[in-house]
């Protein structure tokens, strides 16, 4: 992603990547954090921006105890804060 200062004033800015599950057979928050990149910007600049986000970020704790990713569809959000109107979203499935 792009991240831009439109301010009059160098910034720290934090993006922040949430991770959603749409179907799960455990208990998930609505979205996780699961990575976050802090970026320098002058006044007027912008910087491209990029998160790895590895499988294993998508796992659930599931009633056996064990570890798992299971399939399915998830939503990666990004953006400066967890509050939904700030977010950008894509979708992508595990297969």
């Amino acid at each position: 992603m792009t991240v831009a200062n439109t301010g009059a004033r160098p910034v720290r800015e934090t993006v922040q990547l949430y991770v959603r599950d749409d179907v799960t057979s455990a208990s998930w928050a609505d979205r996780e954090l699961k990575a976050y990149r802090q970026v320098l910007l002058a006044p007027g600049e912008s910087q491209r921006v990029q998160i790895e986000l590895p499988v294993s970020a998508c796992t659930i704790v599931d009633a056996a105890g064990n570890r798992v990713v299971e399939p399915g569809d998830f939503d990666v959000l990004v953006g400066p804060s967890s509050r939904e109107e700030v977010l950008l979203a894509a979708r992508f499935t595990v297969r």
